[in-house]
């Protein structure tokens, strides 16, 4: 089982025959400086913003509407075999890293205590009902971290579909 999955990182590589200048100038095609405040009802003529310095970008892509889970992506333009490589680095935004940290973490030191508790005081159990109370914090983890995973996943794979086709690459493995 690849634990990577289970995960909100991708780190992948895109092998292209392009050359190293017409994938800076591809990714400077499709990306527009990055706006602080965007109007929802303006539609933007290009599909990410970010910036592109030398051989590295960073980039998101833009939508209408608002989605924290939306991935940040990182990339280094190089040469390889004769070929250009782009490493990719994609996470979610830090805030959100933080937050679903957070979110995670309490809730999953209760789900924790309520196992010990269990554990420790299984007889008791048995002789009083189970209180499907103790349940609720399970549930909020199970949905806090669905919809962590789900959302980047979503996300991700729109962005990295993007990519290989705009770049004309092919994902591979070292």
């Amino acid at each position: 089982m690849n634990l990577r999955l289970l995960l909100p990182f991708d780190n992948f590589k895109l092998l292209t025959q392009l050359t190293q200048d017409e994938v800076r100038n591809r990714i400077e095609s499709v990306t527009e400086p990055r706006k602080s405040f965007r109007l929802i009802s303006k539609k933007s003529e290009k599909p990410y913003q970010g910036k592109l310095v030398s051989d590295s970008f960073v980039i998101s892509r833009i939508i209408s509407g608002r989605n924290s889970f939306l991935p940040v992506i990182k990339g280094n333009i190089s040469a390889y075999a004769g070929r250009t490589e782009i490493s990719i680095r994609m996470r979610p935004v830090v805030a959100v890293l933080i937050f679903m940290t957070f979110w995670l973490g309490a809730v999953g030191f209760v789900c924790v205590g309520i196992i010990v508790s269990g554990i420790l005081q299984f007889r008791q159990l048995t002789i009083h009902s189970f209180s499907p109370v103790a349940l609720i914090p399970f549930g909020m983890f199970a949905f806090g971290y669905g919809l962590l995973i789900l959302s980047y996943r979503a996300e991700s794979h729109k962005s990295k579909t993007y990519l290989k086709q705009l770049l004309e690459a092919e994902e591979y493995q070292e």
